[in-house]
């Protein structure tokens, strides 16, 4: 969310004191006229002049110019310096070094926090480049336009680097009035993780955790940066760390759990996917997860059970009805696979493994069916079908199956 912007610009009664410096005079006059242009020509040459280097007044009015310069609808004047703002801040940084008597440390102050909130919604506005440009190379990568989907890969990150700048600034800025603003500290963390700055990533997630940022997602975000690392075990300890604090945070417990299966840590997978499902119990993609995990323990009963549930929830849910489906087939095949391995004269035992088998293979029709029609390009799906029906003899299905085949 962008934040609202108040400027203060206060135009100082003045006085035509003998000695006064006729440039920066005509400076402020331009400024109070709005012709940001002449006045940016005349103020230049003041912070070099010894006769007003050194006074703060100089400084000031350069700061509101520059400010004024950024802040404008002109695009005239807009167009001037593409760097106003950190010029109005360095301007405003040097009158309070020099403004010992405070005289325009109020007007400096309120302008600098109008700069943070210039500069934090400059970071807002990077990172919404960067996000609409990945969403564009996710559509390029799924249409196989791969190297668009480069580009504007690339692009992103530039947009993202641009916002972890602006956030960066935004946070000097704030500390110049001894302010800390947490938000900002965050979307640079946020920024540097989707740049890829691994290092700015972890040292700004990690410094919001420190001040106690009431936001889970930041334990799972600097998980994610560790993981990219390859550094599991201080993933883990991260993701552990926000769940010591956020207990029923359920983000939290999936994020650690997608951490245990992908390290195969199958027990503690399971320990949590059951108390995801007791948090959430009609969530089909946490009974999918169960029904994996428990294929991969080689629990084929309880793993059924799971795929079911998933689409009793979901009957839609592609990846169950193929699971399920490719699970029936295994089991058909490791029943033929006995049935094979047995001695020629035990017949009556093969054709009771074989009846068996193909009990099994008929199970697996309808989900698999499912799945094909839920995904008609999935190839996969088809040769399993193919195979079903040509060992069931159901040639007429099998046709089908071949046509689809051969117009993929």
């Amino acid at each position: 969310m962008k934040k609202l912007t108040l400027i203060f610009v206060t135009f100082l009664t003045v006085s035509a004191v003998f000695g006064q410096k006729p440039l920066r005079l005509d400076a402020y006059n331009f400024l109070r006229k709005g012709q940001l242009d002449k006045a940016m020509t005349n103020i230049e040459p003041t912070i070099s002049d010894p006769t007003t280097m050194s006074d703060p007044k100089t400084w000031f009015y350069r700061g509101n110019i520059y400010l004024q310069i950024h802040m404008s609808d002109n695009p005239a004047y807009k167009s001037l310096d593409p760097d106003a703002l950190s010029k109005a801040y360095e301007s405003y940084k040097k009158l309070l070094e020099l403004d010992t008597k405070k005289e325009y440390y109020t007007e400096a102050i309120q302008n600098i926090f109008v700069i943070s909130e210039q500069l934090y919604n400059q970071g807002v506005n990077h990172f919404k480049d960067g996000d609409s440009l990945n969403t564009n190379a996710d559509l390029a990568k799924a249409n196989a336009n791969l190297v668009k989907a480069k580009a504007d890969s690339t692009t992103a990150v530039a947009a993202f680097s641009k916002a972890l700048v602006s956030f960066e600034r935004a946070v000097d800025v704030n500390a110049t009035y001894g302010n800390v603003d947490t938000l900002a500290i965050f979307n640079a963390g946020l920024s540097a993780d989707k740049a890829n700055n691994y290092a700015k990533a972890k040292q700004y997630y990690g410094k919001v955790i420190e001040m106690n940022y009431p936001q889970p997602l930041v334990y799972n975000s600097l998980s994610d940066v560790y993981l990219e690392e390859k550094d599991t075990l201080q993933a883990v300890a991260t993701i552990q760390e926000g769940r010591k604090k956020y207990p029923d945070n359920f983000t939290l417990l999936i994020a650690e759990t997608n951490i245990y299966l992908a390290a195969k840590q199958n027990d503690k997978a399971m320990a949590n996917l059951k108390e995801a499902v007791k948090t959430d119990p009609m969530n089909p993609t946490i009974h999918y997860a169960v029904g994996v995990n428990y294929f991969s323990m080689n629990n084929l009963e309880e793993a059924e059970k799971s795929y079911l549930k998933a689409i009793e929830i979901k009957p839609d849910y592609f990846e169950a009805n193929y699971n399920l489906g490719a699970l029936y087939v295994n089991q058909a095949a490791t029943l033929i696979d006995k049935a094979n391995k047995l001695p020629l004269s035990a017949t009556a035992e093969y054709d009771a493994l074989k009846l068996q088998a193909d009990d099994v293979l008929k199970k697996s029709i309808p989900f698999l069916e499912t799945a094909s029609r839920l995904d008609p390009s999935d190839k996969g799906t088809l040769l399993s079908l193919k195979e079903i029906y040509t060992r069931l003899n159901m040639l007429d299905k099998r046709k089908e199956v071949e046509a689809k085949l051969a117009g993929l």
